[in-house]
């Protein structure tokens, strides 16, 4: 009886013997075949997981993606809030400079920066940057708002000071406005005498002989004299401090009706007009003085005129003509 032949058994014909015999392998061949079949399945294997990690998300991957994408969606609703609050705090601070520090004169603190993070502990990789940047911009923010909050405390004091500080400001016209008129503005003006073009540090107002000077704001008398030293040509000179930076001066009256020292009030007479000193007629030489800098004294014509009454003053005042001291 013939024995059955294994599937894996390879047999072959002895051509000396004229026999068939069964192939012999050895324990190399039978290794390296091994080794080839487990080439082919790393292979396989490779290409499989190839494929699965980059066109196939498991589950835990998938929610990660979604985890990300989501903080990718806040963090840039964060960094558009940043950008939203950046813009508010510009706004309060362009209001705060141009209307509220106009109104009360004064200057803007100077910040002290914040402490800012060491950004060198970030790590670096792919989002490190934005973390920074975005990191800067909540510094700049802090900072603006510290300074923010220095200078609206300091508005808040000043606002406190506004009742008293508006009682002192030279806000109304020195003599009264419905017998006199404003003759010679700010600025460069003939003199009369002198017949040359020389700076005008003031306002002339032509009103008739002996007519009343009015305090035109709160304060202290601090000179009241004849042609008092530094005030050559002016005659007889009323000089009032109102503090809060602002004087005001009146020359060429014809007799004082206050002293050096003395308390005034808005409105209060101080002299009467004249024509003493280098004048060429009965007028008064009014001066506004801010932190000791003479400026036009037209802008400060606001309470007892109407916005007529200024619109004419004011361009009477800018002619250029002769004045009258």
């Amino acid at each position: 009886m013939a024995r059955k032949r294994k599937k894996n058994e390879i047999y072959y014909l002895d051509t000396v013997s004229l026999s068939v015999k069964k192939v012999r392998t050895s324990a190399r061949q039978r290794w390296l075949k091994a080794l080839r079949y487990l080439v082919i399945a790393a292979f396989f294997f490779g290409v499989s997981l190839f494929v699965s990690v980059n066109f196939f998300e498991s589950p835990r991957e998938k929610q990660l993606a979604e985890d990300l994408a989501a903080a990718h969606a806040q963090y840039n609703y964060l960094c558009e809030r940043v950008d939203e609050l950046e813009k508010v705090v510009s706004d309060v601070h362009t209001r705060d400079r141009d209307l509220y520090r106009m109104i009360f004169e004064a200057e803007p603190p100077v910040p002290k920066a914040v402490l800012r993070q060491n950004y060198g502990d970030f790590k670096e990789n792919a989002i490190s940057k934005s973390i920074i940047r975005t990191s800067e911009k909540v510094d700049k923010l802090a900072n603006d708002l510290y300074a923010q909050s220095i200078s609206l405390d300091q508005i808040f004091a000043l606002a406190q000071q506004k009742e008293e500080r508006m009682r002192r400001v030279p806000a109304i016209y020195p003599v009264n406005k419905h017998n006199s008129r404003m003759s010679s503005g700010f600025g460069y003006r003939f003199h009369p005498i002198y017949k040359a073009l020389r700076m005008h540090t003031g306002v002339d107002i032509a009103a008739p002989h002996g007519s009343p000077i009015y305090a035109t704001g709160d304060g202290r008398v601090t000179v009241a004299d004849r042609s008092p030293v530094g005030y050559s040509g002016y005659g007889i000179v009323c000089k009032i401090d109102h503090g809060f930076g602002y004087e005001s001066l009146y020359a060429h009256m014809s007799r004082l009706a206050v002293q050096p020292g003395q308390k005034v009030t808005r409105g209060d007479i101080v002299g009467y007009v004249g024509s003493t000193g280098a004048s060429s007629g009965s007028h008064l030489h009014y001066e506004v003085l801010v932190n000791e800098k003479r400026v036009n004294p037209v802008y400060y014509f606001f309470i007892d005129i109407s916005p007529e009454e200024y619109l004419e003053i004011f361009e009477k005042a800018k002619e250029v003509n002769q004045s009258l001291s």
